[in-house]
């Protein structure tokens, strides 16, 4: 299909996020006209230096609108005629049905997303990358339809992520640079020429869905999975989230900065999960296959308990939390709802 604008005057930004904080920023400097209209949920996360994401937006003066509904009378008052604006979804917490799509947005509402479409639609991103060992990133426009990241595609960029990502704050990080500059340069051209675009349909049979993740609820460690599967897990639920989570005589701990490593002996099953050395640094802990050293592990209140953990102790994960970890959660715009399996 073929989708137009005219020269964009009015930028409308939905979601939260740092790129979006980003990108907002850009466009006061530029002295365009700027709204944005963001979840609960959103505008409650904490985005840089202790600030949440409406406090930021706050100290800036930049308008926004925390609303639970994105098809209500107060979202359609406060952007007014959007004849003339490019509207961009950034991670929103909202579903887009037919009619809010058609009658709000014209059917020119537009999405980033930054994997590979269809092949990686829905959330968890980079924890999801990095469990399946994926080293190409997407700056990936399309257009926003009644279904999930489904909409047909109007614009593409493809990177990939150096070897020094491991965690999703490094993935964040890299891909926070290239999607914004691939975002600011698309806003230009459209501020300056409007948009004439043929879009690419998203070929179905190549699809595929992958659920939003809670590291409180999905991030509990296996400690029988191979060697490397284990140090993915661990990585993928590292900064900027909680930790990858296990016990320790009977307490919670988080696990994070992990490798592995193969010069010491190979373990009996038995073995996994018992620290067998340990520095003032780091420990040395049996697994499938070969070593995990672990050089952070803190208690419930983010309290570090490496010198606490002796030789010989075992790291655990019950197996009710094992299965519990399977268990799919949902958000909502303001927040958690519940999970199921």
């Amino acid at each position: 299909m073929q989708i137009k604008l005219d020269k964009v005057e009015k930028i409308i930004l939905l979601g939260g996020g740092r790129l979006l904080i980003g990108l907002a920023r850009w466009c006061k400097c530029n002295g365009d006209q700027l709204f944005i209209v963001t979840s609960p949920r959103h505008a409650e996360e904490i985005i840089e230096s202790g600030k949440t994401f409406a406090e930021i937006l706050s100290l800036e003066n930049i308008s926004f609108k925390v609303v639970e509904e994105i098809s209500s009378n107060e979202v359609k008052n406060y952007l007014g005629n959007l004849s003339n604006a490019f509207c961009l979804s950034l991670g929103a917490a909202w579903i887009f049905n037919k009619e809010t799509i058609k009658t709000l947005f014209k059917e020119k509402l537009f999405n980033l997303h930054g994997t590979k479409l269809p092949q990686n639609r829905g959330g968890g991103g980079f924890t999801w990358q990095i469990l399946m060992g994926h080293r190409f990133g997407f700056c990936q426009l399309h257009l926003v339809d009644s279904g999930v990241d489904t909409g047909e595609i109007v614009k593409t960029s493809e990177f990939l992520y150096p070897p020094s990502c491991r965690i999703p704050r490094e993935y964040e990080s890299f891909s926070y640079e290239k999607n914004l500059n691939f975002m600011i340069e698309f806003i230009k051209e459209i501020k300056q020429f409007g948009l004439n675009e043929k879009t690419t349909k998203q070929p179905e049979y190549f699809s595929s869905y992958f659920p939003r993740l809670n590291t409180l609820e999905n991030g509990w460690i296996n400690w029988d999975e191979n060697i490397l599967d284990l140090e993915k897990f661990i990585c993928a639920f590292d900064e900027p989230y909680a930790g990858a989570k296990c016990l320790w005589k009977e307490i919670t701990v988080t696990i994070k900065k992990v490798c592995v490593d193969f010069s010491d002996q190979n373990f009996h099953p038995y073995q996994v999960g018992i620290v067998y050395r340990k520095n003032k640094n780091w420990l040395c802990v049996c697994a499938n296959g070969g070593s995990l050293i672990i050089e952070k592990i803190n208690d419930e209140n983010g309290l570090s308990i490496l010198k606490d953990i002796k030789e010989g102790d075992r790291l655990i994960t019950n197996t009710n939390a094992i299965q519990s970890r399977l268990n799919r959660v949902i958000y909502t715009p303001k927040g958690i709802k519940n999970n199921f399996n």
